[in-house]
């Protein structure tokens, strides 16, 4: 029997918000790591003008600050970074979802259809999002840990762009899944996810940015907000 699975993207899509101003606020409002966080705005600040007057890549943009956002974890155990994710879901994530989306999602649920939260955000964190959501499966990009200590390195590659199709395949590979894309669905905002929603036959453009909504509208996508009704 193949499965149906139902393809979520975070920040932008299930969330209004974006989880590394969640992670700033956690330790700048804890009194913690103010000097990196203060290094950090401001240099990838500079690379994000740069790529708005395209004189940089807006894509290596987002891949940079997500690789190096890993760095604010740096010599964190597990159990502290843990902290840092529960409370960045109940303080910022949980105030920020999208409950059209959510109510989607638990439509798919209902459906039987086997859930994922697919995001380029560290997949730990991940997994404290997919309790709060009953959602078991997710993927996301990877924390190096040694001797029980994050490094404040990622694990490449990270979950973004092309690579997200790849991890995916590999998941549902590595937990003998049988799926079949071509009835499954995906829902994500940003252009950089084209290849997420080009994988499977039902795709969303869910708060699409101007690229993304271009890019549906010419493929004959779905768009939301429009309905919030799975296609039968």
């Amino acid at each position: 029997m193949n499965n149906i699975v139902a393809l979520f993207d975070l920040d932008g899509t299930l969330s209004s918000g974006h989880i590394w101003e969640g992670f700033l606020k956690y330790y700048f409002t804890h009194k913690r790591k103010r000097a990196w966080i203060l290094a950090f705005w401001a240099t990838h600040s500079v690379l994000w003008l740069l790529s708005e007057c395209k004189l940089y890549s807006r894509e290596k943009c987002w891949v940079k600050w997500m690789e190096d956002l890993g760095g604010i974890f740096k010599r964190e155990s597990r159990e502290e970074a843990l902290e840092v994710f529960h409370w960045v879901t109940d303080n910022c994530i949980s105030k920020s979802l999208r409950s059209d989306v959510v109510d989607i999602l638990h439509q798919h649920k209902q459906s039987e259809h086997i859930v994922m939260i697919v995001s380029a955000t560290f997949s730990g964190f991940l997994g404290v999002i997919g309790q709060k959501l009953g959602v078991l499966n997710v993927i996301g990009t990877e924390l190096e840990v040694i001797e029980g200590k994050y490094t404040g390195r990622a694990v490449k590659p990270l979950c973004f762009g092309e690579n997200k199709t790849e991890l995916i395949k590999e998941f549902i590979n590595r937990n003998g899944l049988e799926i079949d894309l071509s009835s499954s669905f995906a829902y994500a905002d940003s252009i950089f996810d084209a290849p997420l929603l080009k994988l499977v036959g039902n795709p969303v453009a869910t708060y699409p940015d101007k690229d993304l909504r271009q890019l549906a509208e010419r493929n004959g996508w779905r768009i939301l907000p429009v309905s919030n009704h799975l296609s039968r």
